[in-house]
């Protein structure tokens, strides 16, 4: 009788065993394949381009229609790619750009733009161009037109001193665009005496998370020197549409450009 792991104990194995990259390789392949198994016409996936008959669940709280079953983008990523085509006008635009903690498919939409002078970054990711804190970025200030910076904050330690950081770098008529996901509570949750993971795991629900934001993270974004305007813009579309493209519910883009000194 063969001796065989069970799949708890392949998958920190092959962790430790596989570089990032390889491990990154090996689950494209798998979403790629997997991929056939929903292919049809009733959903669209503006990312990878791919029609399927359904998105997946996803989350702790399994939202429905959530994730594509090829590029394992979700409600958020194909909402903004749709808000950069039709609104920054993306592939037009002359742009200098910096993508924050990038997601795979959306980096490779980007760096195919011609038009487009594309850097990404993260502190550990194994797709990111350049290896960095976004508390302390090594970029000269005013370097860029447009930053995306999409469900990152809530991870970093100093998230003040990171939005600091992404204002210095953006040019005066720049745009940063945030995405972060707010809990119901009006007042950002911040515990002081959660400092372990296993503190954050259960101040926050994630062990790499250092607050949960109210609906105060317009309000905290702006006290760092932006003027910040909120756009709920799969409004934009029909229902049927929002339903077709998996768009959630209540997702929101937080339209941040920098205040000029003096007017502070």
């Amino acid at each position: 009788m063969k001796n065989t792991l069970p799949a708890s104990m392949l998958l920190p194995l092959l962790k430790k065993i596989l570089p990032a990259n390889a491990r990154l390789s090996l689950r494209k392949l798998f979403w790629l394949s997997r991929g056939w198994l929903y292919l049809g016409n009733k959903v669209f996936c503006p990312l990878c381009e791919g029609s399927f008959r359904t998105f997946l669940p996803f989350g702790n709280e399994r939202r429905l229609q959530a994730l594509c079953p090829r590029c394992h983008t979700l409600e958020r990523h194909r909402l903004l790619w749709l808000y950069l085509q039709e609104q920054v006008r993306i592939q037009e635009r002359a742009l200098d750009a910096l993508h924050m903690a990038p997601e795979p498919i959306l980096q490779k939409r980007l760096r195919n733009l011609l038009n487009l002078n594309y850097r990404s970054a993260d502190l550990t990711s194994p797709v990111a161009m350049d290896q960095v804190d976004l508390q302390a970025l090594p970029y000269p200030s005013a370097s860029f037109d447009l930053v995306l910076c999409s469900h990152v904050l809530a991870h970093v330690p100093q998230d003040k001193q990171a939005l600091q950081e992404l204002r210095r770098v953006l040019r005066p008529t720049g745009q940063l665009l945030l995405q972060a996901r707010l809990h119901p509570q009006e007042k950002t949750l911040e515990v002081a005496h959660a400092l372990t993971p296993h503190q954050r795991l259960q101040a926050y629900g994630q062990a790499d998370r250092f607050r949960n934001y109210g609906q105060d993270f317009a309000r905290r974004v702006a006290a760092q020197g932006f003027k910040v305007k909120e756009v709920e813009y799969a409004l934009a579309r029909t229902p049927e549409e929002q339903a077709r493209l998996g768009l959630g519910k209540g997702e929101r883009i937080f339209v941040a450009t920098p205040v000029a000194y003096e007017a502070q």
